[in-house]
């Protein structure tokens, strides 16, 4: 079972790591089995996260930012099988801010209790784009919901991962008491469901970088994961590390998905040039 871990005993492990220039791995996943396959890789945390039901089910991770079905309801159904599968690796759960209905805190001290170690703002009203996620906001269910969250668990001392889509919703995050921002450049591009268009990686570099110089404006101690667009690869994301001031990257499609679709169509075509006798 995963092991509970503090907000500081959290951050000490991720420091440790950036002080002997490795960079800090927050593996996102949707099955049990690609959690302790991470973990046994050197992951330094592992994501629960809603996309990934979707991904895993093989269809786009964007679905999980549609209306048909319950963010924090997946989340619990994925930690009674996620958590179990994991032995060392920090855990954090993927909490959505947005519903009306749902008691913030009380859900937050629920997933504690399960096991996780931390939290994230997930879904986020920035992947809409800024007309609709300006429509959000004014209505009250918006940006702002993650913001308020980040900073609840803050305040309250459990580990906090706050995705951002542009340096003010980053520098928000991180006076909200972020431990890690996660600067998002859009969906991981490449393979069977994921993005077909993908800026340059000179592009999202140069973004990534503008969020963490809003984040570390702020706090200079905060610490700033890239993730998503062409950052889909072991080079790529590297290139994100060499070109900007991230302290690490955030996998997702680009650790279970593209992986997987990659390894089993090429086992399958490998059986099927056996011979008969």
């Amino acid at each position: 079972m995963a092991k509970r871990y503090s907000r500081k005993e959290v951050v000490e492990r991720l420091r440790d790591q950036i002080k002997k220039c490795r960079p800090v791995l927050m593996f996102g996943a949707g099955i049990g089995l690609t959690a302790r396959s991470a973990e046994l890789g050197g992951a330094d945390i592992i994501a629960v996260y809603s996309t990934a039901v979707y991904r895993m089910r093989g269809l786009p991770s964007i679905l999980a930012f549609l209306p048909y079905s319950d963010a924090n309801d997946h989340v619990k159904r994925m930690a009674a099988e996620i958590l179990p599968a994991v032995k060392e690796a920090p855990c954090i759960a993927g909490i959505g801010a947005h519903d009306p209905a749902l008691n913030i805190e009380k859900f937050m001290d629920e997933m504690m209790d399960m096991g996780f170690s931390g939290i994230s703002n997930e879904p986020f009203a920035g992947i809409y784009g800024p007309d609709f996620a300006a429509q959000l906001e004014a209505a009250g269910v918006g940006f702002s919901k993650e913001a308020d969250m980040i900073s609840l668990a803050s305040r309250k001392g459990i580990f906090t991962v706050a995705w951002a889509f542009n340096p003010e919703e980053s520098r928000k995050m991180a006076r909200a008491g972020a431990d890690i921002v996660g600067a998002l450049v859009g969906i991981t591009a490449g393979g069977i469901t994921g993005a077909q268009k993908e800026q340059s990686l000179e592009e999202a570099a140069e973004a990534v970088q503008a969020m963490c110089d809003a984040a570390k404006s702020v706090n200079s101690d905060v610490i700033v994961l890239s993730h998503g667009g062409p950052f889909k690869d072991p080079e790529t994301a590297g290139y994100s590390l060499l070109h900007s001031d991230a302290e690490g990257y955030a996998a997702g499609s680009s650790g279970e998905r593209l992986p997987t679709e990659t390894a089993v169509s090429d086992i399958t075509r490998q059986y099927k040039k056996m011979s008969l006798k």
